[in-house]
């Protein structure tokens, strides 16, 4: 099949979620065979098994410069311009809200933004979310063939009546690495959001007193990681920024235990990827854990508060740890690419047949 993703930006110019997201899908049809072209703002990945389209419209870089804070408008006006015939499928993955949508379109919701909105820290922050999810409720009834990447994601989007979840990297690991002969953590995430940064140190500094040698990887954002570096307040925690996924990869399957204390997460990809890497999950209660984690079998979920007894057992706890562990890794193999690629295959077919014969 011939088919066209939209989706502003790609790996390594970024590493949001959604862009990761498309560009594991887009790798993982074009390794089933298929053509997949992506328009986007960003340079060719140098792993990529697919065409990046460079987006060149006049008029968007200088709206862009005049008014940034109304990206949220000037981006899908502007797509409103690209040429999307050719294609068998066309797979939107964000900034669709004034396109019109055709029968072999289909669009993913990679969250919505109401939720969104519930957890935004700043005035700026709940307005654009609030704009959001305008475009997202026109697109989701504009659109025939709508997916959710959770049924939580879906259930807030009326019209979205289909769930195909994120993918992993790649297979998960056929046996558990080897791991740091000390306690290791390792954190995805940033401070004053509601990935709750600020908590996952203070609960490493807390449980650092009971457990000698312990360490903790924190992957965060990188202006905010050159400030911790900057204020050395956090002896055995190492900073990262940026990696790659080989770098993020090596980190998973080296620690014993992923932290996720997010107050909201809809789906929750670092779950997925900690189990497929023998990396034991603690999470706070959320839909993505939820949906995810199978509390004391899969992994754990435990309210922040309640975190550190919680974590401090499990390290304690050699063999339960190595079951939940086993039980995780077998749960992950369903996010795999060739598994989550095939669910959207047939939906491209469903979007291709849609429009066969038509002029």
């Amino acid at each position: 099949m011939k088919i066209l993703f939209l989706h502003r930006d790609l790996p390594p110019d970024t590493y949001t979620g959604v862009a990761i997201q498309v560009h594991r899908l887009a790798n993982a049809l074009a390794d089933l065979g298929h053509q997949v072209s992506v328009y986007t703002h960003t340079s060719q990945p140098a792993d990529a098994r697919y065409r990046a389209v460079p987006i060149e419209l006049p008029g968007l870089r200088t709206a862009m410069r005049v008014a940034p804070f109304l990206k949220r408008i000037w981006y899908p006006l502007w797509y409103r311009k690209l040429d999307m015939g050719g294609f068998d499928a066309v797979h939107i993955h964000g900034d669709g809200g004034f396109l019109t949508y055709r029968g072999n379109f289909v669009r993913t919701f990679y969250g919505t933004a109401a939720l969104e909105y519930r957890h935004a820290t700043s005035l700026k922050g709940k307005l654009a979310q609030g704009l959001s999810y305008w475009m997202e409720r026109r697109e989701a009834r504009r659109c025939r063939l709508t997916v959710g990447i959770s049924p939580h994601v879906a259930a807030h989007l009326p019209g979205v009546d289909r769930v195909i979840p994120c993918m992993l990297p790649g297979q998960p690991d056929p046996a558990p690495p080897q791991k740091t002969p000390f306690p290791s953590l390792i954190y995805l995430g940033s401070q004053r959001s509601r990935k709750r940064g600020e908590e996952a140190l203070a609960l490493f500094l807390r449980l650092s007193k009971n457990h000698p040698g312990l360490r903790l990887n924190y992957v965060g954002p990188e202006r905010e990681i050159s400030e911790l570096k900057a204020r050395r307040e956090y002896a055995g925690v190492d900073f990262h920024t940026r990696l790659s996924q080989d770098e993020l990869a090596g980190l998973y399957r080296e620690s014993w235990i992923y932290l996720c204390l997010s107050s909201y997460e809809g789906f929750g990809v670092g779950i997925i990827e900690a189990m497929s890497f023998s990396c034991l999950v603690v999470t706070a209660p959320h839909p993505g854990s939820e949906y995810l984690v199978r509390d004391g079998d899969t992994g754990v979920i435990s309210p922040p508060e309640m975190a550190e007894a919680l974590v401090d057992r499990i390290l304690k706890d050699e063999s339960s740890r190595k079951e939940m562990v086993r039980r995780g890794r077998e749960f992950s193999r369903k996010f795999s690419p060739a598994t989550v690629a095939s669910s959207y295959l047939d939906l491209y077919r469903m979007a291709q047949a849609r429009t066969a014969g038509s002029p």
